[in-house]
């Protein structure tokens, strides 16, 4: 059975994290899917980072969210990872779209806080939809409320919800609710009755972050739908050998 190959915030395990360089590498490996994380910007643009908080990854301090998307593109992203990547910049969501255009699709998960959730669905269908890709890009999200935005904002969103609660009780009714295509498994809860019962839903089974080759294996073969690792390279030689 076919699985998507899909790399965690590009190749996050051997370049910096949601950098150009990240996502250069996933779609040289050749991966069916990145995923990556998004934010709304003070200017109401789309920006690539994992944190809300400015520091870990990315030179600065203070909220992602108080920032405009042209102060947060002018921040180095790489530096912290390895020195050679110290001049790559923040990216705006717009950026990846360019750069994976007809090479990978997007699964892209929502950040933003609370307050910005109606906003972040509202620009994220409108660019999606401007890009062409509104129905090739998964939209994931922890927050329910946050995937209810997405909904609300457009009936033909691929939505997945994203779980790691060990009772997977509440998933079902929360998936129909939201007419979700997909469901996004921490990868240990995965086993062969949650993948059949997600089937019997009609959702594919996403899990995620699948690191180690003897555990990519296995969910392969339970039949899951797509698995997320920061070493798609990993992936990669684990589909080879199975094909």
């Amino acid at each position: 059975m076919a699985w998507m190959k899909i790399a965690h915030r590009g190749a996050a395990g051997t370049r910096p994290e949601l950098t150009r360089p990240a996502f250069e590498r996933a779609l040289e490996i050749g991966v069916d899917m990145i995923e990556l994380d998004v934010h709304l910007t003070r200017d109401r643009q789309l920006v690539v980072l994992h944190d809300r908080e400015l520091g870990r990854t990315v030179r600065g301090s203070g909220a992602v969210r108080e920032r405009t998307l042209a102060e947060l593109c002018a921040l180095p992203a790489g530096d912290w990872f390895d020195p050679p990547y110290a001049d790559a910049p923040v990216l705006s969501l717009d950026d990846v779209l360019r750069l994976t255009e007809g090479r990978a699709a997007l699964n892209v998960e929502i950040k933003s806080p609370a307050p910005d959730w109606a906003a972040t669905a509202t620009a994220l269908i409108a660019l999606l939809e401007a890009h062409r890709r509104l129905a090739s890009t998964i939209i994931s999200s922890f927050d329910l409320a946050a995937l209810h935005a997405v909904r609300a904002s457009s009936a033909a969103a691929r939505i997945g919800v994203l779980w790691h609660n060990a009772d997977l009780a509440p998933l079902w009714p929360a998936a129909e609710a939201l007419a979700a295509g997909s469901v996004h498994l921490h990868w240990g809860l995965a086993d062969a009755a949650a993948v059949a019962m997600s089937h019997a839903r009609h959702l594919a089974v996403i899990v995620w972050t699948v690191n180690d080759p003897a555990a990519i294996a296995h969910l392969a073969g339970l039949g899951v739908d797509g698995i997320i690792s920061d070493f798609p390279e990993r992936l990669h030689f684990t589909a080879a050998g199975a094909a």
